[in-house]
């Protein structure tokens, strides 16, 4: 463990100093013979430990013994930190390739992948298993998540079709035409990156080349009291999913459509963006106001709207946005949201908007 431990320094010192090179080929001998299971040039490891207990002997030799347990117990932690930080480096590369974050437990905090919500698991931190003393639950943890992710590698390379995903009750941005190919957004209501997501297709013009539909997917947090990242999404679903079951007659675009539009591009009368507004200063029953209110706007009856409101919070509806889920989770496998299916691809996060065009 020493001459492995005294490889990994050297070769970090003799980047920076040459005298060390020397050394670093001596210690790398070592390493090659323990590789290989023989046992290590004791002749390197005694020359090497005697160089770093000779000041110690010449200072304070009562410490020699403590000194040279120290090293061999420092020897330990660097190569277990050498081995880990590898594993790390090989993991967040691995989930970068396949879901575009390194880390799917929380996408947001990876600052190499593409701008989005997170769609995070209730995962015990390390620190958190240690202090339960539950360890061998973190590390079953780990390695499932790492098999999830080799095992998610060939969605990687798929051709991905948003036909194969849509929803039974899928609606369309623009008139539906068979001359365009089919594209899938999944949005949550509350996420500002879908905000900015749909804001970059409306300047790349994307439903004009793109049958666009789109799946509502309100991002589950347990942490919170009503179990979502942002309060009202899941009430926006139902009155979204409400309105497909019972459209607005004779409608240029779609009802449901016309709502998105208002929550990610308006704003009310003093500037605050509808979807800030919804996400912090409404609550539940605001929210369905401003939302009725709209509906009376875009053409609703009265009694159509109380009949959605009805709908919304009916069973058809809960089972209609359950279906939604399991497909997001069982059949897309995302952990970032927005994601934007089109062109064969899968594509997690803020979509440029060159690359939309």
């Amino acid at each position: 463990m020493f001459c492995i431990a005294a490889f990994i320094v050297l070769v970090i010192i003799s980047i920076f100093s040459a005298r060390y090179r020397r050394l670093a080929k001596k210690a790398w001998g070592c390493v090659a013979r323990r590789l290989t299971f023989r046992p290590c040039d004791t002749k390197f490891k005694d020359e090497l430990k005697s160089r770093l207990l000779a000041h110690v002997a010449l200072k304070k030799p009562q410490f020699v013994k403590a000194a040279s347990i120290g090293i061999e117990v420092g020897s330990f932690v660097i190569v277990a930190l050498t081995v880990w930080s590898l594993y790390v480096v090989f993991k967040s590369g691995l989930n970068l390739y396949v879901y575009g974050t390194c880390n799917p437990a929380n996408a947001a905090s990876c600052s190499l992948g593409a701008e989005a919500c997170s769609i995070e698991t209730a995962k015990p931190s390390f620190v958190t298993s240690i202090k339960e003393l539950k360890l061998h639950s973190w590390l079953a943890n780990e390695f499932s998540g790492l098999g999830e992710t080799i095992a998610a590698v060939p969605t990687r390379m798929q051709d991905w079709r948003a036909e194969d995903y849509l929803p039974a009750n899928a609606t369309y941005e623009q008139t539906y035409s068979n001359t365009k190919p089919t594209a899938l957004d999944i949005f949550d209501p509350g996420c500002q990156y879908c905000r900015q997501l749909y804001r970059n297709q409306l300047q790349a013009n994307f439903a004009s080349k793109y049958n666009v539909s789109y799946i509502a997917y309100p991002i589950a947090n347990p942490k919170t009291g009503d179990g979502y990242k942002f309060r009202n999404s899941m009430i926006i679903t139902r009155y979204l999913e409400a309105m497909k079951i019972k459209p607005l007659i004779k409608a240029k675009t779609p009802a449901d459509w016309q709502i998105l539009n208002r929550i990610f591009t308006k704003a009310d009368s003093d500037g605050t963006s509808y979807q800030q507004k919804i996400n912090i200063v409404l609550n539940g029953d605001e929210t369905q106001t401003l939302l009725q209110k709209w509906m009376h706007e875009m053409g609703y009856a009265d009694d159509d709207t109380s009949a959605i409101r009805t709908l919304a919070f009916s069973d058809r509806v809960s089972n209609v946005i359950e279906n939604n889920r399991k497909i997001v989770e069982h059949k897309v496998k995302t952990v970032k949201i927005p994601t934007l299916i089109f062109n064969g691809q899968r594509h997690g996060g803020v979509v440029d908007i060159q690359d939309l065009k």
